[in-house]
């Protein structure tokens, strides 16, 4: 019989995801698949993800294929690797296909996911993920909101998705609605945590990777189910740091305004961060 993930990081996008697969994938007694987003549930239920979700997947599976294939011998795991990456590909997926990725797994490994997407999903596509396992542990990374947004900004102008230019976005040209719909913890936060069992959500705060990086693994562990486990890699080496480029204050200033109601929810959960976050804005932009 197929087995399912017990746990699922949902996000967010710019919120340290490929850090916390980085730093959990090889701790003993943690599965996680051989690559990072597999956007089975993004590409069901967010029209995005429709578009891009097989394209990253199968960029994510040659990138790993690539490596594997220049090896002149291979380990047994190496050998399963391959196998796992056939299984991903394909151009039909289902629910026998998602939880067949999870087969591979060793009888007592702890089965986890980790895609950012998923986040925003509509209350269908939550129903979903917790009809496979209804004790599905969800764990959310939260960023402060301006931040995440224009390092979503600058990502994508990295790639060429969005060519940014100040007074085009200033004057509305520009539709930001899809930074906005991935920082909108509000909606979000409460729709998981609602549909979760008593102790199956998570929430923590971005900031302590950068202040405390074993802290937050080991709260990870604990959350999950896994003994606490040091990884032999250096916890506070950068993934994917993005090209940093300034924020200008007008678009601060609008991006501030904007994302008011995620400061207002969040403090709630983070009061000491959200009130940090909202100083240090205030401070740039007088």
């Amino acid at each position: 019989m197929a087995s399912y993930p017990d746990f699922i990081c949902v996000g967010a996008q710019k919120a340290a995801t490929t850090w916390l697969y980085s730093a959990i994938r090889w701790v003993p007694g943690v599965f996680l698949p051989p690559i990072k987003e597999l956007h089975y549930f993004s590409e069901l239920y967010n029209e995005d993800a429709k578009r891009f979700g097989p394209i990253h997947r199968a960029e994510q599976i040659e990138q790993i294929r690539k490596f594997q294939s220049s090896k002149k011998s291979r380990t047994p795991y190496e050998e399963s690797l391959l196998e796992q990456l056939n299984h991903l590909e394909t151009d039909s997926t289902s629910d026998d296909w998602y939880k067949g990725i999870f087969d591979f797994a060793s009888n007592n490994d702890v089965c986890g996911e980790i895609c950012p997407c998923y986040m925003s999903m509509p209350t269908r596509g939550v129903r979903h993920v917790m009809s496979i396992n209804p004790l599905m542990k969800i764990l959310v990374l939260v960023r402060d909101p301006v931040d995440r947004a224009w390092s979503h900004m600058r990502m994508h102008t990295k790639t060429g998705a969005l060519d940014f230019d100040l007074d085009t976005v200033m004057a509305g040209k520009v539709q930001l609605g899809a930074y906005m719909k991935y920082t909108d913890y509000a909606s979000s936060i409460r729709k998981w945590k609602s549909m979760t069992g008593n102790g199956n959500f998570r929430a923590i705060v971005y900031d302590r990777i950068g202040e405390e990086p074993q802290s937050v693994v080991d709260e990870i562990l604990d959350f999950v189910g896994v003994d606490r486990f040091k990884p032999k890699k250096s916890l506070t080496k950068n993934v994917f740091t993005g090209d940093k480029i300034h924020l200008p204050i007008e678009l601060r200033a609008k991006l501030f305004t904007d994302l008011q109601p995620q400061y207002d929810f969040l403090h709630d959960l983070f009061p000491n961060h959200v009130e940090s976050w909202v100083e240090r804005h205030k401070k740039a932009m007088s």
